[in-house]
Parts: C-alpha cells; structure tokens; sequence
C-alpha cells in the first residue's frame, strides 16, 4: 500500500504499510550575512572629452587664495637634551616668595606594584621614608641635611605658565627642583632633568 504525505510545500510518498515508516524532520538552518548594496560604477568618460578653458579671476578681484595645506596629528616636539640636563637660568630676579621661606619635612611618597607567581597575582608596596627637614631662609639661604646652600630660580623643560621653580642641592650628587604649590601649602621637589615628582614637603 502507499501513502502520500502532504506537509507545506512538499509532497513525499511513502511505499508500504503507515506503521513501518518513521521520519524525523527538523527546520532548515539559513545564514544570511547582509551588507549595503555595492555602490554603482562611474559613469564612463565621454568619447571626446573637451578641456574647459581655466577660469580667469574677475579684474576687480585679487587672485583667489589657494587652500590651507591639511594637516595631520598633532605634533609633539622632541625635548631638548641640553635642556633637561641643564635647565635655564632665569635672569630676571625675583624676591622669593614669602611662603617658601620656612621649615619643610620632606618625604619620599611609597610605591605599590604587582607582578605574578603562577596563578596567584601578588600586590607589593615599599614604604616611603623621610629625606630630612628643608629650612629655607628670606632671601633664598637653605640649610637640608646639615648642608647650606642657596635657591637659584630656573626654567625646567616642563615648567609651567606662571610656576617658578628653584635648584636645591642637598650634596654634589644630588640635586632636584623645588616647587611651591600655593593650593596646598606644600613643597614638591621634582628629579632633576627628567622632571619626575621625587617628594614632597609639609611645613612644621
């Protein structure tokens, strides 16, 4: 005996009893990828193109001005070695400020890092440690660590529009760049030349 199926659109036949006929359907599986329609070619040339003859400024009018060259990303200008090795002197001599003249302790802030040991991640922390008091005098006279010296004002290669900054030794190997912040109250000394902050001061 044979016995038609009718499922959707497709029609199947099976030959032989109903019972001994076993099918497993399952719905097809269609991947469509979309994108925009391809843009359509240019119109071809014609034949015979005809050169439009250069247009000619008016005689009441200047020659039109060509267009500004485009630029790129913006540039940043390589520093100075001689600069960061030597910063500027400033010539112009101006009274310290008053709110320098004062004793600072200074302090070497701490570090954290982290590295890792197989699996585990392992957070390290060095603490930070004193780098004696700074006692600068009116006039510029310091005394750090025993030692006395002068402030010289200079101009680092990273100084900042309306910063001062000053040279302060505590020996001959080693020398840094003190800077007054006004917002709070603070001294900063920076590495010298690479200009990296080194510590900071509070005022006692």
């Amino acid at each position: 005996m044979s016995k038609i199926v009718i499922m959707g659109a497709a029609v199947l036949a099976f030959s032989g009893p109903a019972a001994a006929q076993t099918q497993q359907w399952s719905s097809p599986v269609t991947t469509e990828r979309w994108s925009e329609a391809p843009t359509p070619p240019p119109p071809a040339p014609p034949a015979n193109p005809t050169r439009p003859a250069p247009a000619r400024p008016a005689p009441d009018r200047p020659n039109p001005t060509p267009p500004a060259p485009s630029t790129g990303a913006p540039y940043t200008p390589q520093v100075d070695a001689d600069w960061m090795a030597h910063p500027r002197p400033v010539t112009s001599r101006a009274p310290l400020p008053a709110a320098m003249v004062g004793r600072w302790e200074l302090w070497v802030p701490g570090g954290v890092w982290y590295s890792q040991d197989g699996a585990q991640v392992l957070r390290h922390h060095t603490a930070g440690a004193a780098l004696n008091s700074l006692t600068i005098r009116p006039g510029g006279a310091y005394v750090w660590a025993g030692r006395q010296g002068r402030l010289t004002e200079i101009q680092p290669w990273f100084a900042q529009p309306g910063e001062r900054y000053f040279e302060v030794r505590m020996d001959s190997q080693n020398r840094y760049m003190a800077r007054y912040d006004a917002a709070n109250d603070r001294i900063n000394l920076f590495f010298w030349g690479v200009g990296g902050h080194a510590a900071r001061g509070d005022r006692r």
